[in-house]
């Protein structure tokens, strides 16, 4: 926390703890509760959403994206959709 406290006096920005979560990876040799201790925030696992998106440990499968592929299908229209080049699809 003191670390996280001197970036944000260099800063200006702070750690806003309710928002705030640590996602240990790779970490099962070492006492995350010791670590942690003094943190505050809460403690999560992999696979977690971040800014919208999935975060995973391996491959992002298809899966994963689903929920991003059915709200773009659900607003284009059929017909707007063939008329978007593929360039135009592939940034929506």
């Amino acid at each position: 926390m003191q670390i996280l406290a001197s970036f944000g006096d260099a800063t200006g920005l702070r750690v806003n703890l309710a928002k705030s979560s640590a996602v240990p990876i790779s970490c099962s040799d070492i006492d995350l509760n010791h670590v942690l201790q003094g943190f505050g925030g809460a403690t999560a696992s992999l696979p977690i959403k971040y800014l919208g998106l999935p975060l995973t440990t391996g491959r992002t499968r298809l899966v994963h994206l689903q929920f991003i592929l059915d709200r773009i299908r659900a607003r284009l229209a059929g017909w707007k959709g063939r008329l978007l080049p593929l360039a135009g699809r592939g940034v929506l």
